[in-house]
């Protein structure tokens, strides 16, 4: 579990922190930032579907992991997760799939419910990763580089930062190019269209939390 894990929660707190009659990426991008830095569930989604979206990066990201599965069995020998095979990784991502999303939707679910820390993460599991989300969220920033408008989709070239805090230091820079589409003239997150230049560097970062905590 903990791989597609951690790698989801550092994509979580890089693509998603960051309207008027014609709506705008900008505007999107703006209403997901205050729906996070408030815990606003409802506000956030009017902009994005965290459940399709958590589900795009298990998947998209199992199918990139298992692609490059001799690359990651090479660079982390002391990791038996990739000392296997492709269709190892793709069974174990897809037998452990549903729990593993579970395991996300209770700690959205803590992070929106507002549940303070706990001392311990044995105590509450969910509230304590919700929470060092939380932390991680305000030692980053973000910089639009880039973006295109059609008439129904867009997309959003987003430079993420981190501070001069471990924790900023931590996420680095990274650039996410993210898609959105348009239902009632309505911009919603769609897809982080490219997950396979960014899960190399993200499981490089998973590899230091793997490291370091378990």
């Amino acid at each position: 579990m903990r791989k597609l894990f951690a790698i989801i929660l550092i994509f979580m707190v890089v693509a998603l922190t960051g309207c008027g009659k014609k709506d705008s990426p900008e505007n999107a991008l703006a209403d997901i930032q205050v729906a996070l830095a408030e815990r606003n569930f409802k506000k956030l989604s009017e902009r994005v579907n965290l459940e399709n979206f958590f589900a795009q990066i298990y998947d998209d990201g199992t199918v990139e992991l298992a692609k490059n599965y001799e690359y990651y069995k090479e660079k982390y020998p002391d990791d038996l997760y990739f000392q296997h095979d492709a269709e190892f990784l793709e069974r174990y991502n897809t037998k452990f799939r549903e729990r593993h999303l579970k395991f996300l939707q209770d700690v959205q679910a803590s992070y929106f419910a507002k549940f303070p820390k706990p001392e311990t993460p044995e105590e509450n599991p969910y509230a304590y990763v919700a929470n060092k989300f939380e932390e991680t969220l305000r030692a980053v920033h973000t910089e639009i580089q880039n973006i295109t408008v059609n008439e129904n989709f867009a997309t959003m070239t987003l430079a993420i930062k981190g501070d001069e805090t471990l924790r900023g230091q931590f996420v680095g820079d990274l650039i996410f190019k993210i898609s959105f589409i348009k239902d009632a003239d309505k911009l919603y997150v769609n897809r982080i269209e490219n997950l396979d230049e960014l899960t190399p560097l993200i499981v490089d970062k998973a590899e230091i939390v793997w490291i370091n905590f378990f």
